[in-house]
């Protein structure tokens, strides 16, 4: 290579794809050809069509040896795709720990979001990342900083199910009231798709149990309407009101026996006896 290169060949050529020489060795884990490359004169910042450069690449498979050594030729770690993710974001995302704290330590901006508002952060919970989601907020991720539509990391990975990430979540300071736009709070979600230990650890860091959406519906209506039974045993434990009911005049009782004879919807009989034995009427 470094022969082909002293006798005039262009270091800095790209593939048909895009990728140069750097790119690859970066992607493939060639710390020694990179670094080679750099003596040589490969443009470091030189990207794809897409915007991807060697450090994007280099963050996105979790190389650190390669991400530290193009620190050290003095690249930046902010350049962006096109569609605003940065290496760090790429990196939450594939779950790359070492790489994260790598970039932050480099000058990452760690809340810095893509195009579409996500941050690492958010894209950590998201993939159930625990380490990488520890990793942010100790190094100064905002745990509750959402997107446009004001979903927030605790959110998504309440709705993922995920109850590490929730919990870590919450240690770090997440507000387990805060809702979407449209009224939606991780409790009502968990509720909604029956994840019982994230809605119970929820529920132990302080979750409103009749915090309702903006339609009125609140988290038992939305349990006992899917046929979550667990889940609306464990609201009522927690206090949740069987009576109280969404702008429609409908309560957990009634929509559970509209569905009892539904049999299309399954029918939810022991959800319609739960909510009695709890004083519904």
């Amino acid at each position: 290579m470094r022969a082909l290169i002293e006798a005039g060949a262009n270091v800095n050529r790209a593939a048909d794809d895009d990728a140069t020489s750097l790119f690859v060795a970066t992607q493939k884990g060639h710390e020694a050809v990179v670094r080679a490359l750099f003596e040589l004169g490969a443009d470091v910042n030189q990207a794809k069509d897409d915007g991807a450069t060697p450090m994007y690449i280099a963050a996105q498979v979790g190389h650190e040896a390669e991400i530290r050594a193009l620190i050290e030729a003095g690249v930046g770690v902010k350049k962006a795709k096109d569609d605003g993710a940065t290496p760090l974001y790429i990196a939450a995302k594939k779950g790359h720990e070492t790489v994260v704290r790598a970039l932050i330590e480099a000058g990452a901006d760690v809340n810095k979001a893509a195009d579409d508002g996500v941050t690492p952060l958010f894209v950590g919970a998201q993939n159930s990342h625990e380490t990488v989601v520890r990793a942010l907020t100790e190094l100064g991720a905002h745990v509750n900083q959402a997107q446009d539509d004001g979903v927030m990391p605790l959110y998504i990975a309440a709705q993922f199910g995920h109850e590490t990430i929730v919990r870590a979540l919450i240690d770090a300071g997440a507000d387990v009231n805060k809702a979407m736009d449209d009224g939606v709070t991780p409790l009502y979600i968990a509720a909604q798709v029956g994840h019982e230990a994230v809605m119970r650890a929820l529920l132990e860091s302080g979750a409103v149990v009749n915090q309702a959406v903006d339609d009125g519906t609140p988290p038992l209506y939305i349990a006992a309407q899917n046929g979550h039974e667990a889940m609306v045993r464990a609201l009522i434990e927690s206090g949740a009101d069987v009576n109280a009911a969404e702008n429609n005049g409908w309560t957990p009782l009634s929509v559970s026996m509209t569905t009892v004879f539904n049999v299309a919807q399954g029918g939810h009989a022991a959800i319609v006896q739960l909510l009695r034995d709890a004083g519904a009427v």
